[in-house]
């Protein structure tokens, strides 16, 4: 209470003379006055703490200066203790009416008076704490990006701050004392049904809300015009005794995130050029179909759409041109698809890759569902794509549309499986003359069906545990020791699932290009690899490389971070794997193989060129591409013992690889002959059946 400054007004100087010697005795600074018009004055100039008055003064009153001094802005706050000898409750009454805080009765107990002093500014002191708390919550609660109301033990609504008013549209004002739900306009973004906040669980039962069970809530502004994506928590509000005397509701606008959510699923789940679905989100509604139960019980369809003609267009006019047809292929099938959309209760269009398209029709018969094909394809036939070179020749294109369908009518179809059996119809169609339908027929045995079985195979022994195995296939050092374990290629076989043979790639890869499961193949091989390397860590220590191959179909950024994110993860030192493409890939997808090689570079991998010499590739693509390694193809290697030109052709690439600091690898070394020319060459490294035929790989330990 240090520095208290008290002001004394009472007419008599002895009352005023006793109350100075006491107040300073308690440490407070006292200031004496006269009357009560001296007491304003005072007060004006000089604002006090606090003001002791008598009641009764010549001039002007205590009652009547106090009156006035309560009017005065910075008198609000202050106490004002009356020192009256009237105890008639009418006086008391209007001391209070005036302002007055407490009074004190003549003649004055002086301990009475230090204790009510003391009290009011200690009341004083914590009504100002309070008072300055409350205006840190209110611009806190201003200041903060959350929406925030907050309603009595009644649910009615208190205050809203300005971000509440700039979703909702209400201002405090007027938002005062209404129920909650008739400010707060909710609605579910999947079904636009309105939503009543369950405040009652606040205030009721006391808990806590962490968010609505709707996946997105929608919040109506008050003028209907705007809408809110928003977050909802809502906890109630105690008191000192725990007591529920309200609600605090705090909501995020949540529009830009939810905006930015949908951008990034529409974009994982569309076609960038055509704006239908992709080949992904197809699989999914796919298999949701085949294996939903209650949908098993229904008929669906499955059209498998090949453009024919198309290539013509793309190697005529360029890609530009085969983009542009395939817009307009798309609109054209949405529109007659749509057109028809009574036949069947809901369609999915996609475009599955390339120039290929699917039509997902459910709850559609077979027979209505060959009409709809029908008439796709004589709609397609009718188009005439006009496309004018950058000569100003123009050309006119008439193209089709070969088109599988495959009922799915209950019958036991793997859902991966579905796919490549209305793609084995299409070929069918395509087969029987083009731009026509061929309905999948299981018993009837086509020349395609070999494929749809392995498919099938393929599918199942990616799922099981045994299904494929990883081999090695050693690479020998031609200039040190051989050793068996320290290099080597890893290959892929498959298990027989009725027998304990080992099936080569050649009998199923086919099937596995044909219908896109190549790379699921690779991703099976870096998983498995990368896992059983960390494993084997004195394996690890001691491998100098091994080199997996990466199929053209894998040539993709989703492929690539994956692989890297494998990479980064397994803690395999890079420079210990090393990543081969074809010559004819890196040749016919020369930028995407350029980026994989550039990233995996980064990393520390290594790199090579496998089958090089099969497209006689230019020496200058090699020098623009960051290999380690060339691998001589197996064509060359056959011919080196009896042929001169290959002898010479090998050393020549030997001699350049070199120069441009790339180490050889010879494929195909099949005898002894063929080994000691390698010698006389200088090749690097040599690998073939005579050196080690491939190996599981688990036996290497």
């Amino acid at each position: 209470m240090n520095n208290i400054h008290i002001l004394v007004a009472d007419d008599s100087a002895l009352i005023r003379d006793i109350l100075r010697q006491a107040l300073q005795k308690y440490g407070y600074i006292v200031t004496l006055v006269k009357n009560g018009q001296q007491a304003i004055n005072y007060f004006i100039t000089h604002n006090p703490d606090l003001i002791l008055m008598d009641a009764d003064m010549p001039i002007l009153d205590g009652i009547s200066a106090c009156t006035q001094i309560k009017k005065l802005p910075a008198a609000k706050h202050t106490p004002i203790i009356m020192i009256t000898a009237f105890v008639e409750s009418k006086k008391i009454d209007s001391a209070f009416a005036a302002g007055v805080t407490d009074y004190i009765t003549k003649p004055v107990n002086l301990g009475v008076l230090r204790n009510r002093i003391h009290y009011i500014l200690q009341a004083k002191q914590a009504e100002g704490a309070l008072f300055a708390e409350k205006e840190k919550a209110l611009i806190t609660l201003s200041s903060i990006g959350d929406g925030v109301i907050t309603t009595d033990a009644e649910g009615k609504i208190e205050f809203l701050n300005p971000v509440a008013t700039k979703l909702t549209g209400w201002k405090t004002k007027d938002a005062q004392g209404l129920p909650l739900n008739q400010v707060l306009h909710l609605k579910d973004e999947k079904d636009n049904q309105s939503i009543k906040f369950p405040l009652h669980r606040c205030l009721n039962e006391g808990k806590t809300i962490v968010k609505l069970k709707n996946y997105c809530t929608i919040l109506e502004h008050r003028g209907g015009k705007k809408k809110f994506a928003v977050s909802d928590s809502a906890a109630p509000i105690k008191d000192r005794n725990g007591k529920i005397i309200g609600v605090v509701l705090v909501f995020s606008d949540m529009t830009k995130n939810r905006e930015m959510t949908n951008t990034l699923a529409y974009k994982a789940s569309h076609d960038s050029l055509t704006g239908l679905y992709n080949r992904n989100e197809f699989k999914i509604h796919l298999e949701n179909i085949i294996q939903n139960s209650e949908l098993q019980k229904q008929e669906h369809v499955l059209l498998f759409m090949d453009l024919d003609n198309f290539k013509i267009v793309n190697d005529t006019c360029g890609h530009e041109a085969g983009d542009q047809l395939l817009k307009e292929v798309s609109l054209l099938l949405k529109q007659k698809v749509t057109e028809n959309k009574h036949f069947f209760s809901k369609f999915v269009l996609a475009r599955l890759g390339g120039d290929e398209f699917g039509l997902l029709l459910e709850r559609c018969s077979t027979k209505v569902a060959l009409d709809v094909a029908n008439e796709l394809c004589k709609s397609i036939k009718n188009i005439k794509f006009l496309w004018n070179t950058i000569n100003h020749d123009k050309n006119v294109f008439t193209i089709g549309v070969s088109i599988g369908l495959l009922a799915i009518n209950g019958q036991i179809i793997h859902p991966k499986n579905a796919l490549a059996m209305a793609d084995s119809a299409c070929y069918a169609a395509k087969n029987n003359g083009r731009n026509n339908v061929y309905v999948y027929q299981k018993d009837k045995k086509k020349p395609d069906d070999k494929n749809i079985h392995w498919v099938s195979l393929i599918n199942d022994s990616l799922e099981r545990y045994d299904g494929f195995s990883l081999f090695y296939q050693p690479i020998v050092s031609l200039q040190q020791q051989h050793n068996f374990t320290n290099c080597y290629e890893v290959l892929l076989r498959m298990n027989d699932p009725e027998g304990n043979n080992i099936i080569l790639p050649g009998a199923f890869l086919s099937a596995a290009v044909r219908y896109n499961l190549m790379s699921s193949l690779d991703q099976w091989v870096i998983k498995t690899l990368f896992k059983w390397l960390k494993n084997n860590p004195n394996h690890l220590k001691q491998l100098n490389f091994c080199t997996i191959n990466i199929s053209n179909y894998s040539l993709n950024e989703d492929f690539l971070n994956l692989l890297i994110k494998n990479i980064k993860s397994s803690k395999i030192p890079p420079q210990k794997l090393c990543f081969e493409f074809s010559e004819t890939t890196s040749m016919s997808n020369f930028s995407e193989v350029f980026s994989f090689m550039t990233n995996l570079k980064k990393l520390g991998c290594r790199l090579a060129l496998d089958n090089f010499g099969t497209g006689m590739a230019s020496f200058n693509y090699l020098k623009r591409l960051p290999l380690d390694l060339l691998k001589i193809d197996g064509v060359w290697i056959k011919k080196l013992v009896n042929g001169e030109v290959d002898y010479a052709i090998i050393k020549s690439i030997n001699e350049v690889a070199h120069l441009m600091k790339l180490q050889t690898i010879a494929e195909y070394v099949e005898n002894q002959e063929i080994l000691n020319k390698l010698y006389e060459i200088k090749i690097d490294y040599a690998q073939g059946y005579w050196i080690k035929v491939p190996q599981p790989l688990k036996d290497i330990i």
